[in-house]
């Protein structure tokens, strides 16, 4: 499943980006250690290596299409389209986190369902 991330802002409409939903537990880690710290060489890469789809303009208009040319050319982003990047991959690995707990209640609840409605044979 990929998780698409849209601006929503009226004069930035149109543009998004894909985010893969397959995180390790590292990467994970990594990531959020790398942006509370504000630091690019940490989470700049993993960002290129998770985006799956990338549609944006920069602010001269030009389109980009693939996520190592919006790594390359951060700089020339909206400071709007840059905030909204950063917090919208942040909220979207929230939700993908808080699925993952969901997932699992759903698995241990139907495992306990199970338990008491099978009989133990004696």
């Amino acid at each position: 499943m990929i998780i698409r991330i849209e601006c929503t802002l009226p004069e930035l409409t149109g543009n998004w980006v894909d985010l893969s939903d397959v995180w390790s537990r590292a990467e994970l880690r990594e990531w959020y250690v790398g942006a509370i710290a504000g630091n690019d060489a940490v989470t700049l890469p993993i960002l290129e290596r998770k985006l799956t789809g990338v549609h944006v303009r920069l602010v001269d208009g030009t389109l980009v299409t693939d996520a190592a040319t919006l790594i390359a050319r951060l700089d020339d982003l909206d400071v709007r389209l840059i905030l909204w990047l950063s917090g919208g991959v942040t909220n979207a690995l929230k939700e993908l986190m808080a699925l993952g707990e969901a997932k699992r209640r759903l698995l241990f609840d139907g495992v306990e369902i199970a338990a008491a409605k099978t009989p133990t044979p004696r």
